[in-house]
């Protein structure tokens, strides 16, 4: 199979490696490509979506976030059939002259030996996973969790519940299970470690693929969602569910106060026995996967640290305990006091209206 021939690629994630950064650029360019030869499906009901095959894992039985149920409330997700899905997406491909790109970073190991039935027998197929260091993955992941009101505990009761992995919802970053459920499924499987590739992550995506290079294509910004540890403290700090209306509230104070003080600080809320467990639960995956990509002199690519300093890590009660915290609560609660009150305004200005 040479570089240029026709084929399945599934970019499967793994998720906070750069994956709607593809996505979204994909997406940009999708006319351009298809006239290059490569064809990037879209499904109707869900083209707002970055991700193509985001129906997919839902569909093959794995739960929708709690996002996805507040983006698409209407949509019947028990009624969503992964054969149709896939006959949908591949309806429009030229399989002899075309590769056909889907791109969901929510598949999971055990979606692989389904998704391989579904997909056509007689056509190669190439899986892209990207894969990440446990410690700065968890740190993204819960931060994107957190921000996007899908969970309200700590980061340490967050690791407890992906460990345990009684959660379909949530990713497991035993990266070399995803791996070698993918290449068993798929006879092969492209690794591409997120921290080695993170200046060329489009670049390395196509590599990693398979697919001619694509000259002049319309890049897109880096999607920076992640807030820094005075926001994330700022909503723990809301101690429990609320209704998203409040909880948006809450959030656009916070960026506000950000904002305001130029607050640029990024330390995790990792506790040492956070690294323990991380260490204790991965690093013989990770040797594993090194190890099996013939990458095993490369040990600090899934390096987890070993302890916390300064420059790095801060537990939540000396952020709570610090004068800048408390500066930056206030500006917060303030900027939030307003918020409501405008938005109370607005309610009322309809209603009488």
């Amino acid at each position: 199979m040479t570089a240029a021939s026709p084929r399945i690629v599934v970019h499967v994630g793994a998720p906070k490696t750069a994956s709607t950064y593809i996505q979204r650029r994909l997406r940009a360019n999708a006319e351009r490509l298809r006239k290059s030869g490569i064809y990037l499906p879209v499904l109707r009901e869900v083209a707002e979506m970055a991700g193509n095959a985001k129906l997919l894992p839902i569909a093959l039985g794995q739960r929708p976030s709690f996002t996805f149920q507040r983006a698409f409330p209407n949509l019947d997700t028990r009624a969503l059939d992964p054969e149709r899905i896939v006959a949908d997406l591949l309806l429009d491909w030229r399989p002899d002259s075309e590769s056909v790109v889907l791109s969901a970073e929510n598949l999971r190991p055990v979606h692989a030996a389904r998704l391989r039935e579904l997909l056509p027998a007689n056509r190669p197929c190439v899986i892209v996973l990207f894969v990440r260091r446990q410690d700065r993955w968890l740190d993204s992941y819960f931060n994107q969790m957190i921000k996007t009101n899908e969970i309200h505990e700590g980061i340490g009761a967050f690791l407890s519940k992906i460990l345990a992995g009684t959660d379909e919802r949530l990713c497991r970053p035993d990266w070399f299970a995803h791996y070698q459920a993918w290449r068993d499924a798929f006879d092969g499987c492209k690794v591409v470690f997120y921290d080695e590739a993170a200046r060329n992550i489009f670049e390395s995506f196509f590599t990693a693929a398979g697919l001619e290079p694509v000259p002049d294509l319309i890049d897109i910004d880096r999607a920076q969602i992640s807030m820094n540890v005075f926001e994330l403290g700022y909503l723990l700090d809301l101690k429990g569910p609320i209704e998203n209306a409040e909880f948006l509230r809450r959030k656009s104070a916070s960026e506000k106060a950000s904002r305001r003080l130029a607050i640029r600080d990024n330390r995790s809320v990792m506790e040492d026995s956070d690294l323990v467990r991380l260490r204790e639960a991965y690093a013989e995956s990770n040797g594993r996967l090194l190890e099996a990509m013939r990458r095993s002199e490369d040990s600090s690519l899934l390096h987890i640290d070993q302890t916390r300093d300064a420059d790095s890590y801060i537990s939540l009660p000396d952020l709570y305990r610090s004068g800048a915290y408390a500066d930056y609560r206030k500006a917060a609660d303030a900027i939030y006091t307003r918020l409501k009150l405008r938005d109370r305004f607005k309610s009322l200005f309809k209603r009488s209206s």
